[in-house]
């Protein structure tokens, strides 16, 4: 009976009345997207860019252009360009499944054949691995400062792990609370996502504007580093490193934009969001990064806290966990939860060759829970996120012109 149920689980769904079977190269998950499934109009996609472009990742990208020597004001410039590049990139890379309503596995058969589809998808499917254990280690950390609030020794708990793995208790707590809350996430199909977008993006509002009005107010002002000069030898080169930097954080997403446009009620729906909704929220989030971390540095002191999660929880410390700041502390870390539960489905290209053997709930669930995920989740944390940030930046730049631009977009356009 178990055996019966747990097939009947994982078993590919079929359409009533379909014309299709169920093969390795058509099943419900990867044929174009029926009518009534197409439910994002321009306003769903603005959503879908809210969460998106400001989030965590897209606050701290001023932390990389400032370590290319950019000033503060430089790297705001670099920001506005790159985000109107990702802009761009998104609409040519989700214009295929907008017109056509096709996923990222499908069009990517067009140039590369139908076997020869499956490096692309491989290719996404490693990246994926990296953003999520990424994410899931900063939603971690989110819902630890979190809980940390509401019971302060846990933000103080003594480790049991061994300190060379870089990995504490608190950490590993967090971590577990916040897949709990994930998990269930996955059950929400595509096209009902727009609500969990508008409550994700309004409570991470609600943190950002919320940290920088107590920044600005308490130093009195944008903060000294904020006015400081850029330290680059050449400005010209560390202005196109800081743009490549941009496109890497957000150009294996924008690659995949078929999986997202496919779900669009008319084919220029997407179109607004990816080249306004998507600079604007890439640009402000970073600015708002900018601003609060440099006039954090003059109200606590200290080392430069550049993660908004890591800044709540010296904010804690600094004012000896009272009530008042344990409150806002709070509320602020739940905006950081929620966004770090929104950006994983949000970013999620389903990979093609699990749905050529499964459904696409039991595909995401086997994703998820392999020990590679898990691996690159435990690899983040302590100093190993940097390394394990740079790989993926890295490869996202890689991806770029290697897999999906350069040979999906021109074959399209071509035939």
């Amino acid at each position: 009976m178990v055996a019966q149920r747990w097939q009947a689980w994982k078993r590919r769904p079929k359409d009533k009345d379909s014309s299709y079977d169920n093969t390795a190269w058509c099943n419900r998950d990867l044929i174009p997207i029926p009518p009534s499934r197409r439910t994002f109009g321009t306003w769903s996609y603005i959503g879908y860019w809210t969460v998106s472009g400001s989030n965590i990742s897209a606050w701290t990208v001023g932390s990389t252009l400032l370590a290319f020597g950019l000033s503060p004001q430089q790297a705001i410039s670099a920001v506005v360009v790159g985000g109107i590049l990702t802009g761009l990139l998104a609409v040519a890379s989700g214009w295929m499944g907008a017109k056509h309503h096709i996923g990222f596995t499908v069009a990517s058969r067009h140039s590369w054949g139908m076997r020869g589809s499956y490096i692309p998808v491989l290719l996404r499917v490693f990246l994926g691995s990296m953003w999520f254990g990424m994410q899931a280690f900063w939603g971690g950390q989110a819902t630890r400062v979190c809980f940390g609030a509401i019971i302060p020794g846990l933000a103080h708990m003594k480790n049991s792990f061994d300190p060379d793995s870089h990995l504490e208790t608190k950490d590993f707590i967090g971590l577990a609370i916040w897949f709990v809350a994930f998990i269930p996430s996955l059950l929400i199909r595509p096209e009902r996502l727009q609500v969990p977008f508008v409550v994700c993006f309004a409570l991470f509002c609600c943190s950002a504007f919320g940290m920088l009005i107590w920044s600005v107010s308490q130093a009195h002002g944008p903060g000294t580093m904020f006015h400081q000069p850029g330290t680059a030898p050449d400005l010209g080169w560390a202005f196109m490193f800081s743009i490549t930097a941009i496109l890497g954080a957000w150009g294996g997403g924008t690659l995949g934009q078929s999986d997202w446009t496919r779900y669009a009620s008319h084919k220029h729906a997407p179109v607004v969001s990816q080249l306004i909704a998507s600079p604007m929220t890439i640009t402000v989030t970073a600015i708002i990064g900018i601003v609060v971390t440099s006039a954090a540095r003059d109200v606590l002191g200290g080392d430069i806290i550049w993660n908004p999660i890591y800044l709540l929880a010296a904010m804690q410390d600094h004012y000896q966990s009272s009530s008042a700041v344990r409150a806002g502390v709070l509320f602020a870390a739940l905006g950081l939860v929620a966004s770090q539960l929104a950006v994983r489905p949000s970013s999620f290209c389903m990979p093609g060759f699990l749905f050529e053997v499964a459904n696409a709930w039991f595909g995401r669930y086997l994703w998820f829970s392999t020990p590679f995920h898990v691996g690159w989740t435990l690899l983040g944390c302590g100093p190993s996120i940097s390394i394990s940030d740079e790989v993926h930046h890295s490869w996202s730049v890689l991806e770029l012109p290697f897999s999906m631009c350069a040979c999906r977009l021109c074959t399209y356009l071509t035939h």
